[in-house]
């Protein structure tokens, strides 16, 4: 794992300066033009829960957010090119099955195609433990507003803490050589179902878990909870575009696990062809000025992102969780 215990002084010289200025605003262009070029640019923006897929709107803010927004950074470096540009992308881009894992997984592809005009890298990584919208952050919110605790007990994940999913950006950016794809090294036994989860963060309120049948059931029950028994509510996965396991690559991706301790990496083989992916993006981009579906959106993704299979069910996950 990554070293969260170190702590020491570190000075750097200079001034920090923030700007409060939206990317892809004039008064940001004009920060680029002016200040730049930079030695690194991180672009750390991202629509990265399968939450936010639960209508037309979310999908189009995440694809939106995940791949045009960067394409509009991209286009800025072209002119002030880095010594090293991140973009950070997510493990659902390996065999996607969401909108969210599919932008992203165009968004690898987008800066890849910018890989030889800059040093480009980017990471896939877990579930960034009591990160916005994360399962612990949830059950936080429920346990301050007494209410049941729910969610799928057939679910495995990866957790991460902040952290760690830091020196992942950090180490992929500074390590990493151009189109690379960096993840954390884990295996298949640090994955937690959700359902473990449960019962040592209730431990740590110095509750335990009432498991309820249904929903209303623990609703009911948490009128009246008693000896510090919190009711629980497990289910198993029926919500769109939601994976039963966690993958950080793919079976054609063949990973390197030499160079690094705690990191693999994946060394993107074929560069994209930016005309014709520019082209692709051009016309995709199209569908947001007039009122395209939500299938329709998914089925021009799946053109773009080849061995993307939606996982549709027409519930999304705000509904149970």
């Amino acid at each position: 794992r990554f070293d969260t215990t170190a702590r020491r002084s570190v000075h750097i010289d200079g001034d920090l300066r923030t700007f409060a200025i939206d990317c892809g605003s004039r008064e940001f262009d004009a920060l680029m033009a002016i200040e730049g070029p930079y030695d690194y640019v991180f672009n750390l923006s991202a629509l990265k829960h399968v939450r936010s897929e639960k209508d037309v709107y979310s999908v189009e803010a995440m694809i939106d957010t995940n791949v045009f927004r960067a394409q509009d950074m991209l286009k800025l470096l072209e002119e002030h090119p880095p010594a090293h540009f991140f973009c950070v992308s997510t493990d659902k881009a390996a065999n996607p099955v969401n909108v969210m894992g599919a932008s992203k997984k165009l968004m690898e592809e987008l800066i890849m195609a910018y890989s030889n005009d800059f040093k480009v890298s980017t990471a896939r990584f877990a579930n960034v433990a009591f990160s916005n919208g994360s399962l612990l952050a949830g059950f936080i919110e429920r346990i301050m507003k007494r209410q049941p605790l729910a969610c799928p007990a057939d679910v495995r994940r990866f957790f991460v803490s902040p952290a760690e999913s830091g020196q992942i950006c950090l180490l992929a950016c500074i390590l990493g050589n151009t189109a690379e794809i960096f993840f954390p090294k884990l295996n298949d036994g640090d994955m937690r179902k959700f359902s473990d989860v449960v019962p040592a963060f209730l431990d740590q309120f110095g509750l335990k878990p009432l498991y309820c049948s249904s929903e209303q059931e623990a609703r009911d029950r948490m009128a009246v909870m008693e000896n510090n028994q919190y009711p629980v509510f497990l289910f198993s996965s029926d919500t769109t575009g939601e994976k039963l396991y966690e993958e950080f690559y793919t079976d054609q991706e063949n990973p390197n696990m030499e160079r690094y301790q705690s990191l693999g990496f994946i060394k993107t083989r074929q560069i994209p062809d930016k005309t014709l992916l520019l082209e692709q993006l051009s016309s995709f981009k199209t569908l947001f000025k007039g009122q395209a579906t939500k299938a329709e959106i998914v089925s021009a993704l799946q053109q773009l992102v080849p061995g993307f299979q939606h996982n549709e069910t027409g519930l999304n996950l705000d509904q149970k969780m």
